[in-house]
C-alpha cells in the first residue's frame, strides 16, 4: 500500500511539473506583449474612402447548451464584395472536431452535446471557391478548424492573414490551430505590417489590430458594411453580457485552461466598450449564439 501511494504521489509530482513547465512560459510571455490600441476616429480613417464589402454573414459550424451559461456558438464570419470576393474572419470547425470539442465541456460544466452543422466548405459548397482570404482572430482550433474545408475545389493557394505577433508569438494553445492551417493543403500565410492598424491587401475595408490578452496572437477585425462598423473581438469575452457588465472569464479558466493576460483583458473589455457605445458600431461575440442571432448579421442558412 504504501509503494502505491508512493507511486501515485510521484505521477502526481510529474504531472504538476509538467503543467508548470507548460503554463509559466505562457503566462510570463503574454504579460509581456500589450501592442497599442488605436482611437475610434483613427478606425474609422482607415476604413474611409474604400469600396468595402456590401454583405455580411455568419456560418454557424456548431453550437453548444452549457448549464446556466449562455449557448455557444463556434462561427465564420463572411464579408463579400460588389465583385464577387469574399473573405473569411475565423473558419469554425469541421463536423468530427466539433463533437471531439464539446466532450470536455460535457465533463467539466455538465455542457449539453455539441450540435454540429458542418464546415463552412460544406455549407457553401461550391461557393467556398469564391472565398479568396482568410484572418483569423487567434489560433485556437474551434477558430482554425475549419480551414481544410476550403481547400477542396481550389487549385491556387488561400492566403491567411496574420499580424507579426501571430507568426512570432506563440504558446501551446496555440500551435495546434496553427499546424492544421499549415496541413490544411492549400493555406498560404501572408504577415501584414505591424502598424497598430493593418490593411488587408485585396480586400478594402477590412483593417486588424493586435490585441493579445486571450493569446498571444489574438487579433481584431474592424469592417465597414454599408453605415455599420462591425468588430470581430474573437474571445476577448465570451457573452455579450461580459463585455457590457465587465465580467471577467472565470480564474481557473485564465489560470489553467487558456493562459490569459488578466489586466489586459480588462482594458480590451474597456476599449470595446467604448468603442460599441458609439453609433453604428457593434462588436461581435463569437461564442453568444442568442448575441450573434440578435446582431443584425445574417445566417448564412
Amino acid at each position: 500500500m504504501r509503494r502505491y501511494f508512493l507511486g501515485l504521489l510521484g505521477l502526481g509530482g510529474l504531472a504538476a511539473v509538467a503543467l508548470a513547465w507548460l503554463l509559466i512560459p505562457a503566462h510570463l510571455q503574454i504579460r509581456r506583449i500589450e501592442p497599442p490600441l488605436p482611437q475610434h476616429s483613427e478606425i474609422l480613417a482607415a476604413l474611409a474612402g474604400t469600396a468595402g464589402p456590401e454583405q455580411l454573414h455568419f456560418i454557424n459550424t456548431a453550437s453548444q447548451d452549457i448549464r446556466d451559461e449562455p449557448s455557444m456558438s463556434y462561427p465564420a464570419f463572411l464579408l463579400s464584395w460588389a465583385d464577387g470576393r469574399r473573405f473569411m474572419i475565423d473558419t469554425g470547425m469541421e463536423r468530427e472536431a466539433a463533437r471531439s470539442f464539446g466532450k470536455p465541456l460535457e465533463w467539466l460544466l455538465r455542457a449539453e452535446p455539441m450540435r454540429p452543422y458542418g464546415s463552412v466548405g460544406e455549407q457553401m459548397q461550391a461557393q467556398s471557391i469564391e472565398v479568396q482570404g482568410v484572418a483569423l482572430t487567434h489560433m485556437h482550433t474551434d477558430h482554425a478548424g475549419g480551414i481544410r474545408s476550403l481547400c477542396g475545389l481550389r487549385s491556387s493557394p488561400l492566403p491567411v492573414f496574420q499580424r507579426p505577433l501571430q507568426s512570432t508569438e506563440r504558446n501551446h494553445t496555440t500551435e495546434a490551430g496553427r499546424t492544421l492551417i499549415s496541413e490544411s493543403g492549400c493555406a498560404d500565410f501572408v504577415e501584414l505590417d505591424g502598424g497598430s492598424i493593418a490593411a488587408i491587401p485585396g480586400f478594402p475595408g477590412i483593417v486588424a489590430v493586435a490585441a493579445a490578452g486571450h493569446t498571444p496572437g489574438s487579433t481584431i477585425y474592424f469592417s465597414r458594411v454599408g453605415e455599420q462598423l462591425w468588430i470581430f473581438a474573437g474571445d476577448i469575452t465570451n457573452s455579450r453580457a461580459e463585455l457590457e457588465d465587465d465580467i471577467p472569464k472565470q480564474f481557473l479558466y485564465s489560470l489553467f485552461i487558456v493562459p490569459e493576460y488578466p489586466e489586459r483583458q480588462a482594458a480590451l473589455r474597456a476599449w470595446l466598450r467604448d468603442l460599441d457605445a458609439a453609433p453604428e458600431t457593434t462588436v461581435v461575440v463569437s461564442h453568444d449564439l442568442a448575441a450573434l442571432q440578435g446582431s443584425g448579421i445574417s445566417s448564412w442558412r
